[in-house]
């Protein structure tokens, strides 16, 4: 997404440099004859200042284009993300009609009907848990990129505002780089399943307690990925007040990423 930081950088370094021309091109160079020279033709400094204003207008035009393709890139990835989860969602619906046939099956050797039904039922409940959270992963991820767009965009004016923002850059790119990997955890997690061992009638609770157990760790660990995109994204949003002179007291984005996989038959 910041592929084009680079580029951003070169054109403040670019105004820079075309500002330092412009002194060294005023400052007369002696010269070793005898015979006195006129000096070089000033450049009005109203002309100095156009022609910074004209630098600044050019490298702000540069800005907005590549702020454009940053958008359309964002979008881009964001599509991409929802067809890896459709994708794993629907290789994910055989599976589970293989597993709950095979459950079927297993519990035939338990005598006791509601077990069998209450069985049945949990494991459906864990497979729409898993669904209902990763939704809620993947909800509150999307407001978290588009709070970090809009701390991007602000750190662009600012930047053109010759105001110091190489820390905000650097926890923008870490922030963007959370995002990556916790969406690339939601789509592991989308695609996982739960199977309820059956071997005994005495083992069948404990068959269960182990399934709920796995899907509990497996959200816990996907949600302290959500949870370290959303400190990244406030520590972003630090460091731009801090640009400013400001200490963000409080997290300006704060989006939830709550884990309670209990399930009850």
């Amino acid at each position: 997404m910041y592929r084009y930081r680079l580029v951003k950088i070169s054109v403040a370094s670019l105004a820079s440099l075309g500002l330092a021309l412009s002194v060294f091109a005023q400052t007369a160079t002696p010269t070793p004859t005898a015979t006195p020279t006129p000096s070089p033709t000033k450049t009005p400094i109203r002309e100095q200042v156009r022609n910074i204003q004209e630098i600044r207008k050019v490298g702000m035009e540069d800005i907005k284009e590549m702020r454009h393709l940053t958008k359309e890139e964002m979008g881009n990835m964001r599509r991409e993300f929802q067809d890896k989860i459709r994708d794993a969602r629907e290789d994910l619906k055989n599976r589970i009609e293989v597993k709950r046939t095979e459950l079927k099956n297993d519990l035939r050797s338990i005598k006791d009907e509601r077990k069998k039904k209450t069985t049945e039922k949990i494991d459906k409940s864990l497979d729409a848990m898993n669904e209902r959270m990763t939704n809620h992963f993947i909800d509150v991820l999307d407001k978290l990129e588009d709070v970090l767009v809009r701390i991007d965009e602000r750190t662009d004016r600012a930047a053109s505002k010759s105001i110091d923002v190489s820390s905000v850059r650097t926890a923008i790119e870490k922030a963007d780089k959370a995002i990556d990997d916790a969406r690339a955890a939601v789509v592991a997690q989308a695609a996982k399943i739960y199977t309820i061992d059956v071997t005994t009638e005495t083992g069948l609770k404990e068959a269960v307690r182990k399934a709920r157990r796995a899907l509990h760790d497996d959200l816990a660990a996907v949600r302290e990925k959500v949870k370290a995109t959303r400190d990244a994204v406030h520590n972003a949003a630090r460091a731009y007040a801090k640009a400013h002179g400001r200490d963000l007291l409080t997290p300006t984005p704060s989006p939830t990423a709550t884990v309670s996989p209990t399930v009850s038959p």
